[in-house]
């Protein structure tokens, strides 16, 4: 009678699993034209115009977006935030997309502490997570979940993960994941408030400055995963080592 028991929570933990994936695909399949639409003018003027026939509710629509934004980690972010910093200004759209990052985050973080590595990897490519490795067992785990959250070009979403796999701290985690996009959001949250008052050369000088620093975080960035990756096959040659 207990191995039937064990047998069905086993079937029912991998058909919630399952269901989970098809899901989030529908949802991956369903949203996608629409979030890159925000890419365009046109698609956000046309859903300011929605949230603004809303009212107040239009700001938990928004919060809403940028969660769902965090949790289905393929959509880009900075449509995203520039649509929020239109909408409710620099600090109004940052505010709406801290909580939105803090609570998305929150939801990633706790779903794989209960799933494992087994769902975070019909996620993600094997050699994508695999650059992650060195965050298993580096010493300064805090420090460099920082960098990595605060440097331009990061994969931030799928560190968000990666980081429900460590045994770094909740709290520490949500203070640092949340702390070290600030620059990044603000500057995406001005840029949007800039374009709905008309200042387009402040905008531009926005996107120049961070689309400058985002190219120099993937050079860096791609520098820093090859060094900790390193450091971590050193350390670990060292531990077999009789």
């Amino acid at each position: 009678m207990k191995e039937k028991s064990v047998s069905f929570k086993k079937i029912a933990l991998w058909a919630g699993r399952g269901f989970a994936v098809l899901l989030l695909a529908v949802l991956l399949w369903r949203l996608t034209p629409w979030f890159l639409s925000l890419s365009t003018e046109e698609g956000r003027l046309a859903f300011q115009a929605f949230l603004d026939s809303l009212g107040v509710w239009g700001v938990f629509v928004m919060l809403g977006v940028q969660i769902l934004q965090v949790v289905v980690a393929v959509f880009p972010g900075e449509p995203v935030e520039v649509l929020a910093g239109m909408i409710y200004g620099t600090w109004g759209g940052l505010l709406i997309c801290l909580l939105g990052l803090l609570a998305g985050t929150a939801v990633i973080f706790f779903t794989v502490r209960r799933l494992g590595r087994s769902f975070v990897e019909k996620l993600f490519a094997k050699e994508k997570l695999q650059r992650l490795r060195f965050l298993q067992d580096t010493k300064k785990l805090e420090l460099i979940i920082f960098l990595l959250f605060f440097i331009p070009g990061t994969p931030k979403d799928m560190l968000t993960y990666a980081a429900g796999l460590t045994p770094i701290r909740t709290r520490d985690f949500f203070l640092i994941a949340t702390l070290a996009r600030i620059p990044s959001v603000v500057s995406s949250t001005f840029a949007g408030g800039a374009l709905a008052r008309g200042e387009y050369w402040k905008m531009l000088l926005v996107f120049l400055f961070t689309g400058a620093l985002g190219v120099l975080g993937i050079i860096y960035n791609n520098r820093l995963l090859d060094y900790l990756e390193k450091r971590r096959q050193e350390k670990r040659k060292k531990r077999l080592e009789p």
